[in-house]
């Protein structure tokens, strides 16, 4: 996948989230009404995927195929602590279309530091390139 700096650059509008990511702020409720997708999530964490797009951190990949491999980091955050570039796009890539197809996805995600995890790792790499 060829990439120029200014898409790296980009990519370090995603990190200003990191604080919002660490609060202990409320970034979702769940409608107690029968709903095929009751999450309701806060501006800002709508925003965030809103803004994955525009920065073309979600890529176009086979992402069913991919499971296997992104369960081993969804259920363990620490190998987020090694991943490459490619393998935070395959992530959170993976995160927002799964939630698409199970409703909460994203909400796990979040409430098991993995968005955050991405962000930190992420924000890592960008200062190697810099």
């Amino acid at each position: 996948m060829k990439q120029d700096l200014h898409d790296y650059s980009r990519f370090a509008e995603l990190c200003l989230y990191i604080p919002y990511f660490e609060s202990n702020n409320i970034k979702y409720t769940v409608s107690k009404q029968f709903s095929f997708d009751p999450f309701n999530y806060e501006d800002t964490a709508k925003e965030f995927v809103s803004k994955l797009y525009e920065t073309n951190m979600i890529i176009s990949f086979d992402w069913g195929k991919w499971q296997a491999e992104c369960s081993e980091y969804l259920q363990n955050a620490a190998l987020i602590q090694n991943v490459d570039l490619i393998t935070i796009r395959k992530l959170f890539t993976t995160i927002i279309r799964a939630d698409r197809f199970t409703a909460g996805t994203y909400a796990e995600m979040i409430e098991k530091g993995i968005i955050l995890a991405l962000l930190k790792r992420l924000e890592e790499l960008l200062d190697d390139l810099a």
